[in-house]
């Protein structure tokens, strides 16, 4: 996967889990074929929807570990080792680099602020440096409290070992910048997605690589059409496919997506029978 660029509908998955925040396996399978039956392009484990910062080591691993086993080498597969200091994520990174995933992904590091964008710079740099599989970085100042310019994620982007950048800050102007600056997508020096659910159809229209996304998982096969003309600079259909998807994905967050947005996506997958059980870790709502 060194030589594979990341491109099209890559699908942040949320991680099964039993009553006492355990993997569950069996709906973890039969997500992921549910998955890759509708369409997408590759899956990333262990992000924001995944949870992956509050389950338990033992539990990541077993995660991971099925999942490479479910996907058989039809997609890539994404781990997210993200942490808060560079040693804890190189460790993280280096019990996953031989678990048969083909990209690893990390955020800058969270809970502190670093002001300085060399912190994030050298942060990636030393993460890129102690594994062999590419990097990919994900912009998520919302949840790191670490907000990144567009200069800043430009270095990163042409780091040695970065193979591309997943931004979710919801800032559209710094990601239209970066597009701008790199407009053919053959020359670029890693792949550019959109994580930012509201402005994939802009986003694909302006040259995007593809999207990332934790709530398509439910709607796999729309957003597989949305992302398909998008790419292929249609734009009526994409800002259309851009309505459909932005109106299902707020019947199942509104009223309050901030209260039980986890729980709600879960719950849905159960009422479509994908997975068993809604079940999230605590201290995120259950209901």
């Amino acid at each position: 996967m060194l030589n594979k660029k990341l491109k099209g509908v890559v699908i942040a998955m949320p991680t099964p889990l039993l009553e006492n925040e355990d993997i569950d396996t069996k709906s973890l399978c039969a997500l992921i074929d549910h998955t890759i039956g509708n369409g997408a392009d590759a899956i990333m484990m262990l992000g924001t929807i995944g949870e992956g910062v509050a389950l338990l080591d033992d539990q990541r691993e077993l995660l991971v570990e099925t999942t490479v086993a479910q996907v058989a080498g039809r997609i890539p597969v994404l781990a997210t080792v993200s942490s808060a200091s560079t040693r804890k994520t190189i460790e993280n990174a280096k019990s996953l680099e031989k678990s048969g995933v083909d990209f690893l992904v990390s955020t800058p590091a969270y809970y502190n602020k670093f002001p300085d964008p060399q912190s994030h710079i050298d942060h990636i740099q030393r993460i890129a440096d102690a594994t062999a599989l590419p990097l990919i970085f994900y912009n998520a100042p919302g949840f790191t409290g670490n907000s990144l310019d567009a200069d800043t994620i430009e270095k990163i982007l042409n780091l040695d070992r970065v193979a591309g950048i997943k931004d979710s800050s919801c800032n559209f102007s710094m990601f239209a910048e970066l597009l701008r600056r790199y407009p053919n997508k053959d020359s670029r020096p890693g792949t550019i997605m959109q994580g930012d659910e509201s402005v994939f159809d802009a986003s694909l229209m302006m040259g995007a690589d593809g999207v990332v996304s934790g709530g398509g998982v439910m709607y796999v096969s729309l957003l597989r059409e949305l992302c398909d003309a998008g790419l292929a600079k249609h734009l009526d259909a994409s800002i259309n496919l851009q309505v459909a998807f932005s109106k299902k994905l707020m019947e199942i967050l509104l009223p309050n997506p901030q209260r039980n947005w986890l729980y709600n996506i879960k719950r849905e997958l159960v009422r479509q029978g994908i997975i068993t059980q809604p079940h999230v870790t605590s201290p995120f709502m259950n209901n």
